[in-house]
């Protein structure tokens, strides 16, 4: 008897990929939007909405915690995951393709890709996106 497995959708997929390559951008942005709410509260500052404010950095801050608890997770499964993560998400500039990803961090094109797999499995779990 075989069992069904459940694929995540193309969707979700890309969705949470996109989180992990913004994940730099997103700790820069909460950095941002902290410090205009904290101008904000100033009373001479034109009057914004500061409860949307507080619901951006609120979101913002529950996918960088996601992300940052993968990671955690990540790090007693040793170093390639590491390296993986920065090569193929977070560096700027990077045309590598998974093949010569793989080759920089000593393992096949079959395992990267399983290990980028498993990464996003990860976040969208740890996010309530996917189980």
């Amino acid at each position: 008897m075989t069992t069904a497995t459940k694929t995540m959708p193309k969707e979700i997929y890309r969705y949470i990929e996109h989180e992990i390559m913004n994940y730099p951008r997103m700790i820069e942005r909460i950095k941002e939007l902290t410090q205009y709410l904290k101008c904000e509260k100033n009373p001479q500052s034109p009057p914004y909405n500061a409860f949307h404010l507080d619901i951006r950095i609120e979101r913002l801050s529950t996918i960088v915690q996601s992300i940052e608890t993968v990671i955690r997770n990540l790090n007693s499964l040793g170093e390639p995951y590491q390296e993986f993560i920065k090569l193929r998400y977070w560096r700027t500039n990077s045309n590598a393709t998974m093949e010569g990803i793989a080759q920089k961090i000593h393992v096949s094109r079959r395992t990267a890709y399983n290990m980028q797999n498993r990464i996003i499995q990860m976040v969208a779990s740890e996010l309530g996106e996917w189980n």
